[in-house]
């Protein structure tokens, strides 16, 4: 066995492996052991194509694997390096016209030293093979713990199971429950007083006898923590940092909202769930359009070098030719799945159900990328891309614009085929345009509207908070008595601002 470690460079099969296992038990509970096999299997099919590609120029194996070795080392590790450069160095190494000449540099004079020696590398090869499989063992052992201890998510909230708050109520009217969250909609008050815009949505809201209120704020800045909260009806905790919140905060949230304690306690009282979002709810994933590989392993992927070229430059590159096939599709994602959900909410109001819905459907709308103008034409790659690097104030409420005429469609539909559902309109958070703020109020004051068809809405307040919505929905609805939180909005920020939705 140990002979064979000298002969073969098992090492290169190692490595993808190592990288993912790694990135599973980073991730421990978000991504399902298939998902990470398969992700280990495309990262070492890819691993082997570029070993077969250095063996063309090098015609040696030992060789054509350590020069693989190293490109592929260099890709799966380029996130680690690039972080930790731009958070210890100076900011010219953390540079990418920088860190790409090193990388070229290194690995053309890596394979043409390999092309001109003569030597065998048994005792390199040897090397990485036992460093990979200590390494993989190390990881092994971890994971091993991890499954004999009780899980402990990062992150908690308020437990109305736990409590016993939950009261059912079998005399109840049971209507269809509409959840409109448009990403990013700032309140009418925020428009009016930050960017002299004038929205005439709420007349539209008025005359459909909506309640609106005006001066609502969300919990939380960021899209999970406020989505997080709004479907839990209560505040997070386990938050150690606000100003520094990292990729385990994000994905404990995500983790909050797939068990969220609303579609508990409307699963329990006989509700169908129908998932028009963007996140996965406990049995019922959702319908974005993704990639081969599962959404959840982009916890792992998105520490590559494809990754951070992508999220950095790609969308700078993505109006040239040959950078254009490769991510243009990605730009207009949202964009697809935002038409998609819309179509679906217009006809699901039409369709008849023995059981009650809940309806939970998530827009990027007017969170950018901006697609549209104010007149509803599709605007170009280059001013998509341009625009969504920039975030121009006046794209924004174009794309407010916009958006309002899709919420009259999807409302109009609604209260149409559907005359006694329940339609709640929000935004998850306001804009957030660039400042220096201590505290941006704008960043929390959201759009929120609710239509209730006996059009009693006593138990709405107008600065109600997202903790507190479907406290005051259950309330009415099914004559619970949940208290009430104090209305308050934490700001918070991460090290990444492109982590933030």
């Amino acid at each position: 066995m140990f002979s064979k470690l000298h002969s073969y460079a098992v090492y290169l099969i190692l490595l993808p492996v190592f990288f993912v296992l790694h990135g599973y038990l980073e991730n421990y509970g978000f991504i399902s052991p298939g998902e990470g096999a398969l992700l280990a299997l495309v990262y070492t099919a890819g691993s082997l194509v570029v070993a077969v590609i250095c063996w063309l120029f090098l015609r040696n194996i030992p060789k054509a694997a350590l020069a693989a070795f190293l490109i592929m080392a260099s890709y799966f590790f380029f996130g680690v390096l690039f972080d930790f450069l731009k958070a210890h160095a100076a900011p010219f190494f953390s540079k990418y016209i920088v860190l790409f000449s090193v990388f070229f540099i290194l690995v053309i004079a890596v394979i043409v030293y390999l092309k001109k020696t003569n030597k065998s590398f048994k005792r390199l090869t040897v090397f990485l093979n036992l460093l990979l499989i200590f390494y993989i063992l190390v990881d092994v052992g971890s994971l091993v713990s991890k499954n004999f201890r009780p899980n402990d998510p990062g992150l908690s909230v308020y437990s109305f199971a736990k409590n016993n708050t939950y009261q059912p109520c079998d005399s109840c009217n049971k209507p269809d429950i509409y959840f409109l969250l448009m990403d990013a909609y700032a309140s009418t008050v925020a428009l009016a007083q930050w960017y002299q815009f004038h929205n005439h949505l709420d007349s539209f809201l008025l005359q459909r006898k909506f309640s609106i209120q005006a001066h609502s704020r969300s919990n939380y800045n960021f899209t999970p923590f406020s989505m997080a909260s709004i479907l839990n009806m209560s505040y997070l905790q386990g938050i150690e940092h606000p100003g520094q919140v990292t990729l385990n905060d994000y994905n404990n949230c995500e983790t909050l909202i797939r068990n969220n304690e609303v579609i508990k306690k409307l699963s329990a009282a006989g509700y169908d769930i129908v998932n028009y979002s963007i996140f996965n709810l406990a049995g019922h994933p959702s319908l974005v359009e993704q990639d081969f590989l599962p959404l959840n392993t982009r916890l792992i992927t998105e520490r590559t070098m494809l990754a951070y070229l992508r999220k950095d430059i790609g969308l700078k590159l993505a109006k040239w030719y040959p950078f254009k096939w490769f991510w243009g599709g990605d730009i207009m994602n949202a964009n697809h799945n935002n038409q998609r959900f819309i179509e679906l909410v217009k006809t699901s109001a039409a369709v008849k159900s023995t059981r009650p819905r809940f309806v939970y459907a998530h827009f990027y709308l007017p969170h950018n990328p901006y697609y549209y103008d104010k007149n509803g034409n599709l605007k170009d790659i280059a001013t998509i891309t341009r625009e969504n690097t920039s975030f121009p104030i006046s794209a924004y409420l174009e794309y407010v614009t916009y958006a309002n005429s899709r919420i009259r469609e999807m409302i109009t539909a609604i209260q149409q085929q559907n005359p006694s559902a329940v339609i709640i309109l929000m935004g998850d958070h306001g804009n957030r345009d660039s400042t220096k703020e201590v505290f941006p109020v704008r960043y929390f004051q959201n759009l929120n509207a609710v239509y209730y068809p006996d059009n009693d809405y006593k138990g709405l307040y107008d600065s109600i908070s997202g903790v507190n919505q479907f406290r005051v929905v259950f309330n009415k609805l099914f004559k619970q008595n949940l208290p009430l939180l104090k209305d308050s909005s934490i700001y918070i920020m991460d090290k990444k601002d492109s982590i933030a939705n």
